[in-house]
């Protein structure tokens, strides 16, 4: 039986990093300390890893034409549909026409049809036989957030710092007094999900707790993310919803709790839409900056090989929902 090869995942695992911190490390980019690299490295020659990067790019383009895939079921969802609109504007910019991707019945792993010179795919699980069939196109896929398993059949990839965005987010709610923060994360099997729960995970026992997490849906329906809030309810002054569209039930649970957001219970989402700046109380979230994302994947899969694997980093958007809470025996 032939050995498996080790993966992108398997480094950064063994080396104690994000995947993110270990693809920078092992192509020599900036965004990791000397120490970092360094460790990165010697596990990456342990284990007999070697960075094979695809150097083809749309310079030898057929139809001048690339292919969006978007994860089942979330067309509707603001983040996706802004990352969409990024990828239509600077194909434009380049003179580059985009085709939306149908998805098709899960047992269905025949290639997709569309005349195209490239694809670009966003949060990505090689479970998804579409992803499969683009992978053995030969085509170039550039994927944001990194591909699992798969990191080396891609052309180039976008990924945003989760890790630190995830231990900022944190650290404002513990400034705003929080002491038993809780999780809702995404499914298992995505980069997004991993690097979410390794950093809640870590930053919880740097500060001597228990992680208090559920997972929910990769798209929540509202009866999930609400059976979910009174799992944790009980134990938590703040809650994170890291799933889009996970605020406004999470918020409604709250209240059916007897909790009041933004007083003695802390909400904040890990993926900002419009909607949050419009519920009572507006929620804290960060800006994963969709649309900047969405364009510069398009620029990786367009340009030159030494400038296509790109780090992101969100910005935190603090609002009403992690005001101060009320402490026993403080003001109110």
């Amino acid at each position: 039986m032939t050995p498996r090869k080790p993966t992108l995942h398997d480094v950064a695992a063994a080396a104690g990093v994000s995947i993110a911190a270990a693809s920078f490390a092992l192509r020599d980019k900036p965004g990791v300390s000397p120490e970092t690299r360094d460790r990165v490295l010697a596990v990456a020659r342990d284990l007999g890893y070697a960075v094979n990067v695809p150097a083809r790019s749309l310079r030898t383009a057929r139809y001048g034409a690339i292919g969006l895939y978007l994860p089942p079921g979330t067309t509707r969802l603001p983040y996706y549909t802004e990352f969409a609109f990024g990828v239509v504007d600077a194909a434009d910019r380049l003179g580059l026409s985009v085709i939306l991707l149908p998805h098709r019945d899960p047992d269905d792993a025949s290639p997709p049809t569309a005349f195209v010179d490239g694809y670009i795919v966003v949060d990505a699980t090689t479970e998804d036989a579409g992803i499969r069939a683009i992978l053995e196109t030969g085509r170039p896929v550039v994927s944001s957030e990194q591909l699992l398993g798969a990191e080396d059949r891609v052309a180039g990839s976008v990924v945003s710092d989760h890790g630190n965005a995830t231990r900022e987010l944190l650290d404002h709610l513990a400034a705003q007094g929080a002491r038993r923060i809780a999780m809702l994360l995404p499914p298992e099997g995505t980069a997004w999900s991993h690097d979410l729960t390794r950093a809640y995970e870590e930053w919880t026992a740097e500060h001597s707790g228990i992680p208090l997490s559920r997972r929910i849906g990769f798209v929540p329906a509202p009866d999930e993310v609400a059976a979910a809030m009174s799992e944790v309810l009980g134990e938590a002054d703040a809650v994170v919803v890291a799933p889009s569209g996970s605020a406004a039930p999470a918020l409604a649970a709250a209240a059916r709790a007897g909790r009041t957001v933004g007083e003695d219970l802390l909400l904040a989402a890990y993926v900002d839409e419009p909607l949050h700046a419009l519920l009572t109380p507006t929620v804290t979230a960060l800006d994963l900056q969709p649309r900047e994302v969405g364009a510069a994947c398009l620029e990786a899969l367009a340009g030159d090989a030494a400038d296509r694997f790109r780090v992101h980093r969100p910005l935190l958007r603090a609002r009403a929902s992690t005001a101060t809470p009320a402490r026993p025996g403080t003001p109110a």
